[in-house]
């Protein structure tokens, strides 16, 4: 929460200087759209999306649609990623974006005092909506020498010096980009399962970047994943695809979740959380429920089958992601700056030197955009340890002309001071 709140004051402070960064001179090297020219979603979706009046919707954050063919289509999605016939439409949650996911879970399953452990790095939000929540929220220890990856004796000791209510794994971890093993990532479930036999504690796993693993393999679980009876899905569709004006995410939750009933309420849970939506959000029309449909279908023909057309298309854009990754690290090369090779799409975690706390990061951010007009977020925002070697994120999922630019810029700046 409070580096979410320098980088709050900061920006206040660059709008009252009159910078402008809507503005086409800004480089935002951390930018979390990808270019839909270099990396094209395929025409069944591109066709629907045709079909949206994009001066309306596309622009800014549209509406999101839960309608149940919606949810139909992910719960097949979900099956299919789990070798799975776990989830029904019951099981099932869309919301604006996966902070919404996980707002909402925090929402109707846990109260004001209750307490999550996160391993980091996480995207900044999952912890500050927490806190806003009335929540507090620690961290396991994570070093440079794992990627910033969680050890099972880290997460075990963390786990068990306090008493948790719920547990917060990104995998792929955001923004970092590694993939964790499937010895690691059961390890820490089962370390949450046991745990569970002393005191009752959810767990959420966030697949946001899961579909972007240059290796399909890498990601793929199986059904284990279903045996879970605590844990919660959750993903989005938002960054894979693109399309920033479309605020996609959903959880999908273990049926025996799904049973619980709100204490306040008397309602089941999840029907709770749909109601709670509509009130928080409106009830949007059905906007974008074709396209979503679309690409439901499109990645669950891409994991059912990895040698047909779906998977071919993806892997060539998995591909240009790595080429442009490949630019990075010929940029970087000679530099003597530090850097975390990704397993998946679209950043890359690149050494800060001569900014130590996370002030001095933000102060760095800021002083970049100012000097240099570029937009680079730095690692203390992903809660990353403060006693690592700083880091700033290099995204490029964005074009090859911007990527290119804005990183020179930025080095000229960091490697002047």
């Amino acid at each position: 929460m409070k580096e979410y709140q320098i980088l709050r004051n900061y920006l206040q402070q660059i709008w009252l200087q009159g910078i402008d960064i809507a503005s086409t001179e800004i480089c935002f090297l951390s930018d979390f759209r990808i270019d839909l020219n270099e990396h094209p979603i395929p025409e069944s979706m591109a066709e629907k999306l045709r079909n949206i009046d994009k001066s309306e919707h596309l622009k800014e954050y549209g509406n999101t649609s839960g309608d149940i063919y919606v949810r139909e289509a992910i719960v097949r999605l979900e099956n299919s990623r789990i070798d799975s016939g776990l989830y029904s439409v019951d099981d099932i949650m869309v919301t604006f974006g996966a902070t919404g996911s996980a707002s909402m879970i925090y929402k109707g399953f846990l109260w004001p005092g209750a307490r999550i452990l996160m391993t980091p790095p996480i995207y900044y939000v999952f912890a500050g909506a927490a806190e806003q929540l009335g929540m507090s929220v620690d961290f396991v220890k994570t070093s440079r020498e794992n990627f910033f990856s969680p050890t099972l004796e880290e997460f075990d000791a963390a786990l068990n010096a306090q008493e948790y209510d719920l547990v917060l794994i990104t995998n792929p971890t955001y923004p970092i980009g590694k993939i964790f093993s499937p010895d690691l990532l059961f390890g820490l479930l089962d370390i949450v399962e046991r745990y569970n036999k002393k005191r009752p504690c959810l767990a959420i796993l966030d697949e946001v970047y899961a579909q972007l693993a240059f290796n399909f393999e890498d990601v793929r679980y199986g059904s284990k994943l279903g045996e879970y009876e605590f844990l919660f899905r959750m993903n989005s569709l938002s960054k894979s695809l693109g399309t920033a004006g479309l605020r996609l995410g959903y959880f999908c939750a273990h049926p025996a979740i799904s049973k619980r009933i709100h204490k306040k309420t008397g309602w089941p849970i999840m029907e709770f959380l749909n109601d709670l939506g509509d009130l928080e959000y409106g009830t949007p029309p059905p906007v974008f429920g074709p396209y979503i449909v679309s690409a439901c279908e499109f990645f669950r023909s891409v994991e059912g089958n990895s040698d047909g057309p779906e998977a071919a298309f993806w892997k060539r854009n998995l591909a240009r992601h790595k080429e442009k990754y490949r630019i990075v690290e010929s940029m970087l090369a000679g530099t003597g700056l530090d850097y975390i090779a990704p397993d998946c799409a679209f950043s890359v975690m690149v050494e800060l030197k001569g900014a130590r706390t996370p002030q001095d990061q933000f102060s760095m951010f800021r002083d970049l955009l100012g000097a240099k007009k570029v937009y680079a977020l730095p690692g203390a925002l992903y809660r990353l340890p403060d006693e690592a070697a700083p880091m700033v994120r290099v995204s490029y999922g964005q074009s090859e002309e911007r990527l290119r630019e804005g990183l020179t810029r930025s080095l000229d700046f960091w490697l002047a001071r």
